[in-house]
């Protein structure tokens, strides 16, 4: 797990609230005087007094911290993103496309006819939903992954890459000369100048969505009628300014969530082993927080370049009657709730 360290993330935060930092520091002193003065004085009443006084200004200072943590945006950019997943799209009809569970995915079928070309970012051995796209839509389908060498979609074409981060920071580890950023994969596949709403993509890359989708420009994502993610590993909290950094990437390009699922194979990175708890809820804030905002810890979302809901966005994850569980034999994830 990446930790951020102390330091940098103490003053990252304290430098907003000045007010009360400064007062803190003239507190300091007042106690730094009162204990230099104690030195001089002969009168143990007098020591005492003192000793009180700078037990009672510690107090306040204590005090003033606590207040200024209580305040402090340190929950900001989680709160930002649970609220960027709030259902906003209005859908009139979903169809579920891959696999019977894990591996299948709802699409908002308005106006996906129109689409010109599919893009599967990850498929392993097996990826049901690039066939069912190809019957559905009789476009080209395109799959990415560098983790496999071949597809079992033989009308597909495969390209053994996976799909990074614009800045090029972010490779697949084990696979870094064999990544294309998104731009790349458009243009190497024929689509480079494809119309704006005129793609489609279904991305399942195991954490690399956040880094790929933050770095990415707006114009190549325009370039997109309809978005299927899946989003891991939603308890890193110190990495959520990245993570928010991606969902504000996707909806100022012009998307709206449409529908979420949660995963209820996706596994917590916190354990003995480097993983636990199949199906983990995160919870904003940690466990013990008295929060109401929670979700999966691994979601699939679907965004689509559409209206306002009927009713407004959604507070609360809308559960499909084409959901299913990702683990057949297992509960469904209880239901995400995104805005107090």
């Amino acid at each position: 797990m990446t930790t951020l360290p102390l330091l940098p993330l103490f003053l990252a935060v304290f430098p907003l609230y000045t007010v009360d930092c400064s007062a803190t520091w003239h507190t300091q002193s007042r106690i730094m005087r009162s204990v230099q003065g104690a030195s001089t004085e002969s009168t143990a009443q007098h020591e005492t007094a003192i000793v009180s006084s700078g037990i009672a200004q510690s107090r306040e200072l204590s005090k003033l911290f606590a207040r200024a943590a209580h305040h402090a945006p340190i929950g900001s950019a989680t709160k930002a993103l649970f609220s960027g997943f709030q259902i906003c799209g209005k859908c009139n009809k979903f169809s579920r496309w891959g696999e019977p569970n894990d591996g299948g995915y709802l699409m908002c079928m308005d106006g996906l006819d129109k689409s010109k070309a599919v893009y599967s970012m990850g498929v392993e051995h097996h990826d049901k939903w690039s066939e069912d796209a190809l019957q559905a839509l009789r476009v080209p389908v395109n799959q990415f992954d560098c983790t496999v060498e071949s597809s079992a979609c033989t009308e597909c074409h495969f390209y053994k890459k996976c799909i990074v981060a614009a800045d090029g920071n972010h490779p697949v580890e084990g696979h870094e000369d064999e990544g294309w950023t998104l731009e790349e994969a458009l243009r190497q596949s024929g689509h480079g100048d494809a119309p704006d709403g005129s793609l489609l993509m279904k991305m399942d890359v195991e954490g690399s969505e956040w880094p790929l989708l933050a770095e990415e420009h707006t114009d190549i994502l325009q370039k997109f009628g309809q978005l299927i993610v899946e989003f891991h590993w939603i308890e890193m909290e110190e990495l959520h300014p990245l993570y928010n950094q991606a969902l504000q990437k996707i909806l100022k390009s012009g998307f709206k969530v449409v529908h979420m699922h949660g995963n209820n194979m996706g596994w917590s990175r916190f354990g003995d082993m480097g993983y636990a708890n199949p199906g983990f809820m995160y919870k904003a804030g940690g466990r013990d927080s008295t929060s109401d905002l929670q979700m999966p810890n691994v979601i699939e979302v679907t965004f689509v370049r559409a209206g306002i809901r009927d009713g407004g966005c959604s507070k609360d994850q809308i559960y499909e009657p084409l959901d299913k569980p990702n683990k057949a034999s297992v509960a469904e994830m209880p239901m995400a709730h995104f805005a107090d």
